[in-house]
């Protein structure tokens, strides 16, 4: 071949290479965002927002997702209107799952938060006054939880048959004639100038301003039984080994996030890693 001829396939050749490289580096570089929405309650989230910003680096987008009560998040989540929520524990997951036929898996386990009893007007439980209204809240699970509370507090006795939540038809012995009141879960905290005491939730608590470990006159026992109430990141049980979900679970479930929800939480939330 001569010079001519080898010139030109050498420019040939350099400009496919050229051309290759070039749509190599384009498709690396158009790698997709995955847009995930997460359903959350309150307000209290600070603990996702430097996960939401570290995901962004390995093209993951996160929605927060914010609802007021405990049964949206799984309505939302099993229509397919979001793809995770973490607000709740097995307990109100299995619940949901067995009266709305749902289909709802845990992928990962967060912490669990210890619920209170709060006073505006007591500063201990002997102080509580005879026939006080008691405020819990009014869905199936956590005013079961709240009720379970108040026994531990020794307020109340129930007697229930195990395998189901207990309901104020179960209160079998009421010492200072309590008068228990079901309240939304969003309204428990509200309710505080009204009632004689309130259980509320760790983060609806957060949420009005208090800190759980030294404001609650009364704090919910961890022990062998609470695993019902760790709180979990939940999705659709089509989606339980997706990888950017599981991505979501690493992220949350790490050092520097265990360092943060102690310094927000003041050890009123307990990391589960």
């Amino acid at each position: 071949m001569g010079k001519l001829g080898k010139g030109l396939l050498t420019l040939v050749l350099g400009v496919t290479v050229g051309v290759v490289a070039g749509c190599g580096s384009a498709q690396a570089g158009s790698q997709e965002t995955t847009k995930v929405k997460l359903g959350v309650v309150g307000d209290s989230n600070e603990v996702w927002e430097p996960i939401i910003e570290q995901l962004k680096q390995e093209k993951i987008e996160i929605e927060l997702v914010k609802f007021s009560d405990y049964t949206q998040p799984n309505e939302a989540l099993e229509k397919g209107d979001i793809d995770l929520n973490a607000f709740q524990g097995y307990i109100l997951m299995d619940e949901f799952n067995a009266t709305n036929e749902g289909h709802l898996v845990a992928i990962g386990e967060t912490v669990l938060n210890p619920i209170g009893l709060y006073s505006d007007k007591y500063d201990s439980l002997e102080a509580i006054a005879d026939q006080s209204e008691v405020a819990i809240a009014n869905d199936p699970v956590n005013g079961a939880r709240g009720l379970l509370l108040l026994q531990s507090a020794g307020l109340i006795q129930l007697e229930y048959d195990e395998g189901r939540n207990p309901t104020i038809s179960d209160i079998v012995e009421n010492p200072k004639e309590l008068k228990i009141v079901e309240l939304e879960a969003a309204q428990t905290a509200r309710s505080l100038p009204d009632v004689g005491a309130s259980v509320i939730n760790v983060f609806m608590a957060l949420d009005a301003g208090f800190v759980p470990k030294e404001d609650a006159i009364f704090i919910e026992p961890v022990n062998e039984d609470s695993k019902p109430y760790y709180n979990i990141i939940v999705t659709r049980e089509e989606n339980k080994e997706n990888a950017v979900y599981q991505k979501i679970v690493d992220a949350y479930r790490s050092d520097a996030s265990k360092a943060l929800i102690d310094q927000l939480y003041k050890g009123s939330v307990l990391p589960l890693w």
